[in-house]
């Protein structure tokens, strides 16, 4: 009796040893994969912080993505854990507007930087008052004395602003630039709503008061289109502007506008010859004389 005892205490004893050996290994398992981890993130972190940088060149601002006040994924560790959760890879790229600013100021006063590269191709946009900070530190650093290239296989309108504060355009033969004007569009729903039967009670007081002209219109109102025109032909002619004079032309070269291209057209002589000169001018166009460095 003693002896099956024994023999039961053994197996108890050797299976907790068992037990507690795979505890053991486990916790050992999850402490050097949280090592490894740790030391991952400590090397991307350094690998990002600590570039090759050569001794003397041209600082290459690449913008691809989207400038932001403040980027919502600033935190690689955050973004490790997005992409190890399986999360879409598509998101547009956010780059700060402040660091953007902070490194192009930081260049003009550092004597090995010589120049800048300024990447535009993947540039997907910034609103326009974040334009505008952005070319002001762009102009500081032209007038420094370092010149600016804006390299881009086409320009749109927000590419192309921010490409007129450098020294030299770069356009690919194939590419164009695209300037089409400013607009606003909302959707009117009256209809629907009375298909729906749909009662809505408005309380509204004022002319300019375009805000629930969706819930009480099928198009927009004299009043809302005069406000909207207002306030997007000043931005507009801001942008104008401020590109003409970056690029040394006026604002009517720049835009000559619909009656500008037919004037242009019916000057040719015929469909043949318009299209010729529409060429021509688009060559001109391009090849603008570009800002000199003071």
């Amino acid at each position: 009796m003693r002896t099956l005892w024994q023999i039961i205490a053994g197996v108890f004893r050797w299976t907790w040893r068992l037990l507690n050996f795979i505890r053991e290994l486990i916790l050992n398992l999850f402490l050097v994969l949280l090592i490894l981890v740790g030391v991952g993130i400590y090397l991307s972190f350094q690998s990002a912080t600590t570039p090759a940088v050569p001794t003397r060149g041209a600082l290459l601002v690449d913008l691809s993505g989207v400038v932001v006040d403040q980027p919502s994924m600033n935190n690689k560790v955050r973004q490790w854990g997005r992409e190890l959760l399986g999360a879409s890879s598509n998101r547009l790229q956010e780059n700060s507007l402040f660091d953007v600013v902070d490194s192009i100021r930081k260049a003009k006063d550092d004597k090995n930087i010589t120049g800048m590269v300024l990447q535009l191709n993947d540039f997907a946009g910034a609103d326009q008052p974040s334009l505008q900070y952005i070319g002001k530190a762009l102009r500081e650093f032209r007038d420094s004395g370092k010149p600016i290239f804006a390299i881009g296989d086409s320009y749109n309108q927000t590419q192309y602003y921010l490409a007129s504060y450098a020294n030299k355009v770069y356009l690919s033969p194939q590419g164009a630039v695209d300037l089409h004007g400013f607009a606003t569009n909302n959707l009117y729903y009256k209809s629907l709503l009375e298909k729906l039967k749909v009662t809505t009670n408005i309380f509204r007081v004022g002319t300019y008061k375009s805000a629930v002209e969706p819930l009480i219109r099928d198009d927009m109102s004299p009043a809302a289109r005069e406000a909207d025109s207002r306030w997007i032909g000043g931005l507009w002619q801001n942008y104008l502007d401020t590109v003409a004079a970056n690029r040394q032309i006026t604002a009517q070269q720049l835009f000559p506008g619909a009656t500008g291209v037919l004037s242009g057209m019916q000057a040719a002589g015929g469909i043949r010859p318009s299209m010729r000169w529409i060429t021509n001018w688009s060559m001109n166009w391009r090849r603008a004389p570009s800002s000199k460095t003071n």
